[in-house]
């Protein structure tokens, strides 16, 4: 495969941070969800949105208005502008936002197709890398937030976020941006409760005492160390398959109930008990893991791992506001032979349903093992990242919804995405990187399972 042409030329480097002296000084300790992800990856998106005008009008009417916005949306969500750090003397590691600290912000021009990088059609995964801002890091210092804005004369603009993981969730970043587009679109700075971000790390319980247990995994020593004095924030992010793609497939609402009723078949038949959790997110996660080991059945892609948001479930709940992360997670197994098998999609539902079902039923469970399932395990591990719970077609500016919305760190997750879809119709949208020959397989395999019982 030829390498693509993605040059951008940076028009401008800046930074924006919180109106002057409208942010006090403060540190937030992270909470042993956070921990889990301090050498996590950066969640990266790129959100496209169609702007038929030209640079000169982007420049002098466009981005005044989205830096202004910026500025007085961190000063509601300040820690974004802040930075992860270790202090000796601190046991654990904080978000310290200290006057003068800002976000990284990229302006940049792309000559390339907005449309081609926009649509869902497979492409090769470098062309969209270039509209995503670099988040640096070293062993004792690591932004929370850079962003970059490119703009496509005459047809749109990308905004590239780059968020390190152990500060927030999908939830927190999804709440963070149509923050900033609400201000941007009404130049309010004031924010309704629904979006005023909460940050009370003491309403966060640990009765499984897992921070500690956390801090003791984080502390070991790598490579030539020999004292547990391992305060690194440095991340090592892993290879994209070679020969990659990254396409985007739909289920419509109808194609949903399809799968739901191919499910409720199979059950009649076994007189399938307890109740399955036939959700959106659990037939959508289902099918492609079925279709992915259909796929490539040597692949033995046996295992999935979800996450499950805890913020309604703890005792006592705290705010859908909450900004941080809490998840749990859960990995399923199936046998190959029975998930590339006529009941895969049944079996592989009934998996999700029951891990669901402990997470209902005790939601620590397992998460003393979240390390070792990120850095020390050696078998395939498929997951899924975002929710289409989070409706990121919401998000306007003031230029309307994004005409497509990619989360770009799956090519390094070994994952798919997953998030509501533009056409607003209650189907949902899955993005996916896989080898060019591999992902040929899969599209097949996916549009023909749809057409199962019509």
């Amino acid at each position: 495969m030829a390498p693509p042409n993605n040059t951008i030329t940076v028009l401008e480097l800046c930074r924006v941070a919180p109106p002057p002296d409208s942010v006090m000084q403060m540190s937030l300790p992270l909470s042993f969800y956070d921990l889990i992800h301090l050498r996590s990856v950066p969640i990266q998106l790129v959100f496209f949105f169609e702007y038929p005008h030209s640079k000169t009008h982007f420049i002098d009417s466009f981005l005044p208005k989205l830096k202004h916005s910026l500025s007085l949306t961190l000063q509601h969500f300040y820690p974004l502008a802040g930075n992860l750090t270790w202090p000796p003397e601190s046991e654990k590691p904080i978000i310290l936002y200290v006057n003068g600290d800002s976000v990284s912000l990229t302006i940049a021009e792309s000559n390339n197709d907005f449309h081609h990088l926009s649509s869902d059609h497979a492409r090769d995964i470098n062309e969209s890398l270039s509209l995503v801002p670099h988040l640096p890091k070293t062993d004792t210092l690591a932004p929370v937030l850079a962003l970059q804005v490119t703009v496509f004369p005459n047809f749109g603009f990308s905004l590239g976020i780059s968020m390190h993981h152990a500060a927030v969730d999908g939830l927190s970043i999804s709440r963070f941006i149509k923050a900033w587009a609400s201000i941007c679109r009404s130049g309010d700075s004031s924010l309704s409760p629904d979006f005023l971000p909460f940050y009370d790390r003491t309403m966060i319980k640990d009765p499984a005492r897992l921070e500690k247990l956390y801090l003791k995994e984080l502390l070991k020593p790598t490579g030539s160390q020999t004292e547990f004095n391992n305060r690194s924030l440095l991340f090592t992010e892993p290879l994209a398959p070679p020969n990659a793609v990254r396409s985007t497939f739909k289920l419509s609402r109808a194609d949903i109930e399809g799968l739901r009723k191919q499910v409720l078949i199979r059950c009649d038949k076994g007189k399938q008990t307890p109740p399955l959790h036939l959700t959106t997110f659990v037939l959508t996660c289902a099918y492609v893991w079925v279709c992915l080991n259909r796929t490539d059945p040597r692949k033995k892609m046996n295992r999935f791992i979800f996450s499950a948001d805890l913020r309604a479930r703890l005792d006592p709940p705290i705010p859908i506001t909450y900004c941080g992360n809490c998840l749990t997670g859960r990995i399923i197994h199936a046998e190959i032979c029975d998930i590339i098998g006529e009941e895969g999609l049944a079996i592989a539902v009934e998996a999700f349903s029951e891990a669901i079902r402990d997470i209902e039923r005790e939601f620590y469970n397992g998460m003393e093992k979240a390390f070792s399932v990120q850095f020390e395990e050696t078998e395939p591990l498929f997951g899924v990242y975002w929710s289409n719970r989070l409706q990121v077609y919401e998000i306007d500016f003031g230029w309307g919804s994004p005409t497509k919305v990619e989360l770009i760190s799956i090519d390094k997750l070994g994952s798919m995405s997953l998030s509501d879809s533009r056409d607003k119709g209650g189907g949902v949208e899955v993005g996916l990187v896989l080898n060019k020959q591999e992902m040929e397989v899969f599209a097949s395999l996916f549009a023909n399972g749809l057409n199962v019982g019509n």
